[in-house]
């Protein structure tokens, strides 16, 4: 399993603002970088295509108010993966995000694709922060 992960992010908006637009999907496609093409979604579930790379699916595990939303794999994908998104309020308007991504990949697979997938994850940060500072 390789882990990818962009800890102690910066938000300058309420813990609770941030939990419910990561809760939901419908607000994923405002994040994702511009090779993601089909993007489909509802509140619990989306699939995407990567372009050039592979088609994607994925869906909410779990939301804990203001703690943490882990979204899995779901259906066919390259690779099984979660991708956790953890909260830690610092006052009643701002709070950190933690975005930690396990991938199940082989050695050739982790070696190709680590640095595409650290930046995945170092983009989803910047453009989270984006959307709230």
């Amino acid at each position: 399993m390789a882990k990818f992960e962009n800890q102690n992010i910066p938000v300058n908006t309420d813990c609770k603002t941030v939990f419910d637009f990561l809760g939901d999907f419908r607000n994923f496609e405002h994040l994702m970088p511009d090779q993601v093409k089909n993007w489909q979604a509802d509140e619990e579930y989306c699939s995407f295509t990567v372009e050039g790379m592979a088609d994607f699916n994925m869906r909410i595990d779990g939301k804990y108010p203001c703690t943490s939303i882990r979204i899995v794999s779901d259906g066919k994908n390259p690779a099984k993966f979660t991708l956790d998104y953890y909260f830690n309020e610092k006052s009643a308007n701002s709070c950190e995000v933690s975005i930690v991504f396990n991938v199940d990949l082989n050695p050739f697979q982790k070696a190709v694709a680590s640095r595409p997938l650290q930046n995945f994850i170092d983009m989803l940060a910047g453009k989270l922060q984006e959307k709230f500072n």
